[in-house]
């Protein structure tokens, strides 16, 4: 791959994140040092404590700046025959004899460097940055260092404390619905992928329920493929800053299953032409509610956001015409709707009221939501356009 040779300041201007300053002139030490053929480990264990207080988020980018420092300038004629011959023992030799260059080769661009890199590390790692970025390469384009990744996660996982790990996983589970490379391994586990582990489900809970801005409720979906995070769903559900994460709460207790998406199908909408669209899937486990689903429905229906109460008005619409419904306990929920400020849920019980005095069949069946992969928005005025007919 070709190598970008201009000044520091040339190359920081093609990039789309700069690093900070001093990150930025630690490693442009280190890169003078590494064209030489000698990497310092003070130089080294610099690079590493400053990249460590760097965000998780950022891991990409910086993933860029140190890829492009671990490639030496090329060098004269003569030499280059020698590191023909040689030149990746070279390099090896140098993560072999110097402490914390394991870390940078993390994102090295010869897949050898960064399986062996990965073999090396065997203790706690020197921050969340770097406890991301081994599990990132879980993620990786060849599969023996996706197989090292799994090994140094399942090692350096007993020596990160809680917070730690919580910090990684709410990484982690954002990219999610953007890999795929993980899902070709026979034998992953999610408690490894993405660090789910029991021992930090109350840390996660808390990030989850603090974050106020984010992806926190697709992550919390996420995380709901192992059931550490069960118990803390009631609180989550009341005390969540944003909506969508209490949204998300709400529906697995009013529903009494967790959904997370788990890849697409395709369904066609006009076979003359050809023409599919791309439906969501959605795989579901079971959960243990502490209270009755009309408990949560009244929750859900005084809620102070107008995306949590629409959950409300919707899953009482799928309910109609369904056996075992309980329209009995559920009047006052009805009742508190019906003068609801928002237009839309106020229309969605007028809708029910008329319904129900008809007498008419379900609308849908009554899971298909979920496991047939459509896409609950209650945001929405209608769930599938023929399912609630306002």
């Amino acid at each position: 791959m070709a190598r970008w040779y201009g000044s520091r300041e040339e190359r920081r201007a093609v990039k789309l994140w700069s690093l900070p300053e001093a990150v930025d002139d630690a490693l442009w030490r280190l890169e003078s040092d590494l064209r030489q053929g000698r990497a310092r480990e003070d130089s080294v264990q610099r690079v590493v404590s400053l990249i460590a207080g760097l965000p998780p988020q950022k891991l990409v980018a910086v993933g860029q700046h140190v890829r492009d420092a671990l490639v030496a300038v090329p060098p004269a004629p003569v030499e280059f025959l020698q590191r023909w011959l040689g030149g990746a023992e070279g390099e090896m030799g140098l993560l072999r004899a110097t402490p914390g260059l394991e870390y940078l080769f993390l994102f090295h661009r010869d897949g050898h460097l960064r399986q062996a890199a990965l073999d090396k590390i065997d203790q706690a790692p020197p921050g969340v940055f770097w406890i991301a970025a081994i599990a990132y390469r879980q993620n990786d384009w060849a599969p023996a260092v996706r197989a090292a990744a799994r090994r140094c996660v399942v090692r350096v996982a007993t020596h990160v404390g809680p917070e730690g790990l919580a910090d990684a996983a709410y990484f982690l589970l954002a990219r999610v619905p953007t890999w795929g490379r993980w899902r070709l391994e026979p034998h992953v586990h999610p408690e490894n992928l993405f660090l789910v582990r029991p021992e930090m489900a109350d840390a996660l809970a808390h990030r989850i329920g603090r974050a106020v801005a984010g992806p926190a409720g697709s992550i919390l979906r996420q995380a709901l493929r192992q059931p550490y995070l069960d118990g803390h769903l009631p609180a989550l559900a009341v005390g969540a800053v944003q909506p969508i994460v209490r949204m998300v709460a709400l529906h697995t207790l009013i529903e009494g299953q967790a959904a997370w998406p788990e890849g697409w199908s395709r369904e066609m909408i006009n076979k003359p032409f050809n023409i599919y669209r791309p439906v969501r899937l959605y795989a579901t486990r079971p959960v243990v509610c502490p209270a009755t689903k009309t408990c949560y429905l009244e929750q859900a229906a005084r809620d102070r956001s107008v995306v949590v109460r629409r959950l409300a008005a919707a899953t009482l619409a799928q309910a109609l015409g369904r056996e075992g419904a309980a329209w009995e306990e559920w009047e006052p929920v009805l009742a508190r709707l019906e003068r609801d400020s928002d237009r839309a849920i106020r229309d969605r019980i007028a809708f029910i009221r008329r319904y129900r005095a008809q007498g008419r069949d379900p609308l849908v069946p009554f899971l298909e939501a979920l496991t047939n992969g459509e896409d609950f928005d209650p945001g929405r005025d209608v769930d599938r356009g023929h399912e609630v007919e306002l």
